[in-house]
């Protein structure tokens, strides 16, 4: 399931309102009905070490606090406890994302190509969030609905097909000059975005048994497209959308 950092809101939108809480508690109440075998988080599990998230975990297990707006915590905590589960499992890969995306941006701000970055070019799309006054539809929905909308068919086709339609235009085309260094500079992005989720994908797999019937994921929106093909891809997985059994 997409979702949004629930604690990279402003002020004015706080997840440890009454109202969000409820949305909340029904969000993980349908999730619940799926009857996952594990829970996935955003984490890096290589970070246990530092992060403490199994501890944090039991913590919460005992004495039923959860302190941190962060949807890891809101959601997935709450899940794993929900369904009995005595462990979060933690999957996320760093990437160099903002290296490479800002590499690019600077060549297009400097080579007139600002039209691939904001999809009016020719070639380019326009994702379906930078349509909408999202600030304003948070404002004006239930955070259970909010989550239903980043789900959407509109948002994650669009949000993926930026990556592979937007961010490879940006460059020159000097392919035959061995001195131009930019020719793949917005593919830089996008090969990395995808590095990235393999990563995420290999991390999860490799923390089954696989005598598990469902496995559960929450993660940035973005990251969804490109995890739902690499499991269905994969002979040993069936993907639920979450338009399916999110009600």
């Amino acid at each position: 399931m997409g979702t949004f950092h629930f604690s990279q809101t402003d002020s004015t939108y706080n997840v440890m309102d009454e109202e969000h809480q409820q949305s909340i508690k029904r969000l993980c109440k349908v999730i619940a009905k799926q009857t996952p075998d594990k829970v996935f988080i955003e984490r890096q599990p290589e970070y246990e070490f530092k992060n403490k998230y199994d501890s944090l975990f039991n913590v919460y297990l005992k004495d039923d606090k959860l302190r941190s707006r962060n949807e890891m915590f809101q959601v997935g905590f709450r899940l794993a406890k929900m369904l009995g589960h005595p462990k979060i499992y933690q999957c996320d890969n760093p990437g160099r994302y903002g290296y490479y995306y800002n590499n690019a941006l600077k060549y297009a701000k400097e080579n007139n190509q600002m039209g691939f970055v904001n999809g009016t070019a020719k070639g380019a799309i326009i994702r379906e969030d930078d349509l909408v006054n999202e600030d304003s539809l948070m404002d004006n929905s239930s955070l259970y609905d909010y989550i239903k909308w980043i789900n959407s068919d509109a948002v994650m086709t669009t949000s993926h097909a930026s990556y592979v339609s937007n961010d490879p235009l940006i460059g020159s085309t000097g392919f035959y000059n061995y001195d131009d260094d930019d020719t793949l500079i917005g593919a830089e992005v996008t090969a990395d975005w995808y590095r990235r989720n393999i990563m995420i994908y290999t991390k999860m797999i490799n923390q089954l048994n696989f005598n598990e019937k469902a496995i559960f994921l929450i993660m940035g929106g973005d990251h969804i497209p490109i995890l739902q093909h690499l499991f269905e891809s994969n002979p040993n997985f069936e993907v639920i959308k979450v338009e399916e059994w999110l009600e």
